[in-house]
């Protein structure tokens, strides 16, 4: 049992599980209009995990500051650093394989993604990253999922569309209300000059935000497939506006990093099963 809550938390705390969530989306993305994309999942899989850890990486050894994974990391840091390199080959060999549309399509979220890691804009002698722009985080976070997940797959196999287009702002407003749950647990981590939704809005504001905008979600996915993929994504919906009703600041501990991050997954497993 220990073995298994051990293998567990390395799991979640690693970041194999939003890797593969980002993966499922892209798989999802390739059912609902029927294009082949497991190799771009696996690309995007081994990136999400690049990235995710670059920007652990730089919070703590660049700008000096703490992360809520800090002791994780040290207690498994040459397991992690394996990973890390497996992940860059594989998602190195993967990226040389792209078509020159694919490789454009995916070039503006690379970009926007080292925006968001990486201290770009000046303000009063000080560098800071566009996650400090107040409000702006967890739209940068949503846009670089759904636009990634969405545009880039498909971009070798199809025309683009305006169902194309609505799809991935379903996405969006999804992924931002996926992301709220995140913001809600690190309201006393997160650094008060960032100016998270849940700092500007307050709990109630931004739970009922989060509903409003998973119903516009909702109603586009509707517009844009009709009957298909709708149940499995109003499952997932309503397991989301429970998830982000009872989200608080001090959660149980896989609140957010499992059962909230989990849920493209499940939108995956529902689409092909249900």
């Amino acid at each position: 049992m220990k073995f298994i809550k051990a293998l567990f938390q390395f799991y979640v705390y690693s970041n194999l599980h939003v890797s593969i969530a980002v993966a499922c989306l892209v798989m999802s993305v390739g059912f609902l209009f029927d294009v082949a994309v497991s190799r771009e999942a696996l690309l995007l899989m081994c990136a999400t995990f690049v990235s995710y850890h670059l920007i652990r990486f730089l919070n703590r050894h660049k700008y000096g500051k703490k992360h809520l994974l800090d002791v994780f990391s040290n207690e498994y840091k040459v397991l992690i650093y394996l990973m890390i390199a497996v992940a860059m080959i594989v998602g190195l060999y993967e990226l040389i394989q792209l078509k020159l549309i694919q490789f454009l399509h995916l070039l503006p979220f690379v970009v926007l993604t080292l925006l968001y890691a990486y201290s770009f804009i000046g303000k009063n002698g000080v560098r800071h990253s566009i996650r400090f722009v107040p409000g702006i985080k967890i739209f940068v976070i949503a846009f670089v999922w759904a636009g990634t997940v969405v545009f880039f797959p498909v971009a070798s196999s199809v025309v683009f569309d305006v169902n194309h287009f609505l799809y991935f702002l379903s996405l969006l407003l999804f992924v931002v209300v996926l992301t709220l749950p995140f913001d809600i647990r690190d309201l006393s981590f997160d650094e008060k000059s960032i100016r998270t939704l849940p700092m500007l809005l307050g709990l109630k504001g931004v739970k009922f935000l989060g509903v409003v905008l998973l119903v516009l979600s909702i109603g586009l996915h509707w517009f844009v497939f009709a009957s298909r993929g709708l149940f499995a994504f109003l499952i997932c919906a309503v397991i989301l506006a429970f998830l982000l009703f009872y989200a608080k600041e001090k959660q149980p501990k896989y609140y957010a990093s499992f059962w909230v991050e989990g849920i493209p997954i499940l939108y995956y497993i529902l689409l092909i099963y249900a």
